[in-house]
């Protein structure tokens, strides 16, 4: 496993030091300005309290809005016509957000190597590497994932977990608390962990779009053609795909899980693929789970800009220019939660006050709550109450699920509860996860709380 994490890490590396002669996200960002005519754009807001375009933390200055309504008229509609409704806000989602995936895509082949590596005590560990090859024999990028089935795997669960591959193999500071074991954790409760490297079918840079699957449908971009979140989500259906036909692998219940610019990533992947059995979206943020038009944290302006254009389509640029602004957008991140109805969802968070301020905690839980109408349709149970307490499994027990942990901008605080919530609503047996016990292992956790805050700086992804 080191051995090919080393490797993952120096392929990157070569990659980056070869094309940055070449092309520059600045480069790609100034061509597609100029090729669609959106000029100059804002920039966004800073991270630093003490800058003049400091990001606002302070819920007092946010100022009203208000949210595109998800059904297009005042009453709610039958689950028919909600399908028809959800493929109007899914092409809106498209073209304004993550964009579309060019038609020749649907004709790209995978074709699979399967091969045993070194694997823990107790597991069965197997590296697949998927070979996209476009139509006309041309050899793209590839799907990459470690598998780690338990010894004795059969119609077991998995989780695909989008996993980093660090420039240089570095070990980034996310702060405290430590990390688990997430394949340990996994393999705990019978499931397949699944270490999947979204970032080696395409890069997570502009500079290197050309090089990817994106690249290798159509280059350069149309206006309203797919970004790396939905080039990341292709993938992740791909290998699902692949998974689906082991018969060590549960069909119904492969589930995705994805912190920050990964929870994005994993949020379009749910959104659009409901044979995902369940999500876990952690820490999303812009882009992702939360409200754009909330002025809170990051804003939209940050993801039209040459970090994090590649993301997105094209023309999330057309709102971050002269008078256009999130108000024009004809959607918002309850629309794109609201495309996974009725299938489960988990959107996890930590607090503003240990460093996850820049994502916008309460901006995610009140899309969560703006998109409830959609699962509400299928006779859904939603929440009712005020935002809940950090550390409160109080909405975590709904299909369309919220939990906030009490640290800062780190995933596995909820990692347990994304289990139960999986275990709750795609497993066989629900009764395994009577709230009554849940409410035990809350009143645990809370007795274990630390009130001191985190004293080292995480990590931003």
């Amino acid at each position: 496993m080191v051995r090919w994490l080393a490797a993952a890490a120096a392929v990157l590396a070569f990659a980056a030091g070869t094309l940055a002669s070449a092309q520059t996200a600045e480069d790609v960002h100034a061509a597609e300005r100029a090729r669609f005519s959106f000029g100059e754009l804002r920039h966004g807001a800073s991270g630093t309290p003490t800058d003049a375009n400091a990001a606002n933390s302070d819920e007092a200055k946010v100022g009203p809005f208000t949210l595109p309504p998800l059904f297009a008229g005042s009453t709610p509609p039958t689950q028919e016509q909600w399908n028809q409704r959800r493929a109007e806000l899914a092409r809106l989602v498209e073209d304004n957000w993550v964009g579309r995936i060019p038609e020749v895509v649907a004709q790209f082949k995978v074709v699979w190597r399967k091969e045993p590596v070194e694997a823990r005590r107790g597991a069965k560990t197997e590296q697949w590497i998927g070979q996209v090859i476009a139509p006309d024999g041309r050899m793209g990028p590839t799907i990459d994932a470690i598998l780690t089935f338990p010894v004795k795997a059969a119609n077991a669960p998995a989780l695909i977990d989008y996993t980093y591959i660090w420039p240089g193999g570095r070990t980034p500071n996310f702060g405290r608390p430590p990390p688990p074991d997430g394949v340990a954790m996994a393999l705990a409760r019978g499931f397949t962990h699944v270490a999947y490297r979204p970032q080696l079918l395409q890069a997570d840079n502009a500079g290197q779009m050309q090089q990817g699957v994106i690249g290798l449908a159509r280059w350069p971009r149309e206006k309203t053609d797919w970004g790396a979140l939905r080039a990341w989500a292709w993938g992740a259906s791909q290998l699902r795909e692949e998974m689906a036909r082991d018969p060590r692998i549960n069909a119904s219940r492969i589930s995705l899980q994805g912190h920050s610019r990964f929870g994005k990533g994993v949020l379009v992947a749910a959104a659009f693929d409901h044979a995902f059995a369940d999500a876990n979206v952690s820490s999303s943020g812009a882009g992702g789970a939360k409200l754009m038009r909330r002025d809170f944290g990051e804003r939209w302006e940050n993801m039209a800009s040459s970090g994090a254009f590649h993301w997105f389509t094209p023309n999330i640029m057309d709102y971050a220019r002269g008078d256009r602004t999130t108000a024009d957008l004809p959607v918002d991140a309850h629309t794109l939660i609201a495309l996974r109805a009725p299938r489960p969802l988990f959107i996890t968070s930590g607090v503003a006050a240990k460093g996850d301020a820049w994502v916008d905690p309460t901006g995610m839980w009140q899309a969560e709550r703006a998109a409830q109408p959609a699962w509400l349709l299928f006779g859904s149970t939603v929440p009712t109450s005020a935002m809940p307490k950090a550390g409160s499994d109080e909405d975590a027990l709904y299909t369309l699920g919220w939990y906030q942990h009490t640290e800062g901008h780190i995933p596995w605080p909820g990692y347990e509860e994304f289990f139960e919530h999986e275990a709750r609503f795609a497993g066989s047996q629900t009764s395994l996860l009577q709230l009554e016990e849940a409410g035990k292992r809350l009143q645990a956790r809370q007795s274990r709380t630390q009130a001191d805050p985190v004293t080292a700086e995480p990590a931003r992804l």
